[in-house]
């Protein structure tokens, strides 16, 4: 059975789950209403879910300590800054995370948009959370229409999914969005730069390669497409003779000590860079696991945005530029 295209596939669906909502769900044919709740946000607002009836809402519980979380957050930061407030209302909950750190998350990665605090899990808990990052899709009278359980893939993604979920929304552009020169990198686009540290503690920029063919790949340990696929890269890498082609892979906001857990254990032939911030995939635009295909002259040839099954295809990729 062919993998995923990525980790971030999770479900989005209607809301018919139970959610632990008790009676709201009793009977199938009634509406289930998505629970009201009133908390602070980080800039000491006090905020109420009820306040944006007539609006429809997409509302993220997220941590700052969960990678997954953090490979999101330039997505919806992205959809705040391109759409108006009018069009769609943006919430995120924090839960759990003390004020104070989150206050110095906000500021150190440029969020704008409103970051409300659930110290006490409580609303959390009457959301029947299993896990973060979950989106919830909530209409103008209240009502949950749909989930989502883990990271969206892309910023495209997220905002198909906002599209699909309420389709008769019209988008209204944000007077105060520049519109953007550069879309995400493309086939027959250079790849765009970056220097970063590998867990080898060399500093390795994509450059460093011109005249090379480079097989590009970003990867997160939560995604376990991504993880299955790092021993038919090691195979690829170990099968290569020649100097004319080098695979790098970037693992996307994660620890060193998370990136070392997985990487120690297969001890790869090729460099394992680390992205900490999520700036260089966040360039790259497109989620995990993506293999990108770079020519001698720093041109991007190809773009996977599933994960490879074997290692030759792994080969045949490199190979298709011989």
């Amino acid at each position: 059975m062919k993998k995923g295209k990525r980790c971030a596939l999770a479900l989005l669906g209607l809301v018919s789950i139970v959610l632990s909502l008790a009676s709201a769900c009793a009977q199938s044919e009634e509406s289930v209403y998505a629970p009201d709740f009133t908390l602070q946000s980080a800039d000491d607002t006090i905020v109420n879910l009820s306040d944006f009836r007539g609006r429809p809402v997409m509302l993220t519980f997220w941590r700052i300590n969960c990678p997954s979380c953090q490979f999101q957050i330039p997505f919806t930061q992205a959809l705040y800054d391109k759409w108006s407030t009018d069009s769609l209302v943006v919430l995120t909950i924090n839960t759990g995370d003390n004020a104070a750190d989150v206050s110095d998350y906000i500021a150190s990665h440029g969020i704008t948009y409103p970051v409300l605090l659930d110290l006490g899990h409580k609303v959390s808990q009457s959301y029947g959370l299993v896990g973060v990052p979950t989106t919830f899709f909530i209409d103008g009278e209240g009502v949950l229409k749909a989930y989502q359980i883990g990271a969206f893939k892309s910023e495209d993604a997220m905002e198909s999914a906002v599209k699909s979920v309420f389709p008769l929304i019209v988008f209204t552009q944000n007077p105060e969005t520049k519109p953007e020169i550069e879309t995400s990198p493309a086939i027959g686009k250079v790849a765009p730069d970056f220097t970063l540290q590998s867990t080898d503690n060399q500093s390795i920029s994509l450059n460093n390669f011109r005249g090379r063919t480079v097989l590009l790949n970003f990867w997160v340990s939560t995604c376990d497409s991504c993880v299955s696929e790092l021993p038919y890269l090691q195979a690829a890498s170990e099968n290569r003779t020649d100097q004319q082609a080098v695979i790098l892979t970037i693992n996307c906001g994660e620890s060193g000590q998370t990136v070392h857990g997985i990487v120690d254990r297969l001890k790869p032939s090729f460099p394992v860079l680390l992205d900490l911030e999520g700036t260089v995939c966040t360039a790259y635009k497109r989620g995990a696991p993506t293999a990108f295909l770079i020519d001698s002259n720093g041109i991007i040839q190809a773009i996977k945005d599933d994960a490879f099954e074997s290692s030759g295809e792994v080969e045949d990729m490199l190979n298709s530029l011989q």
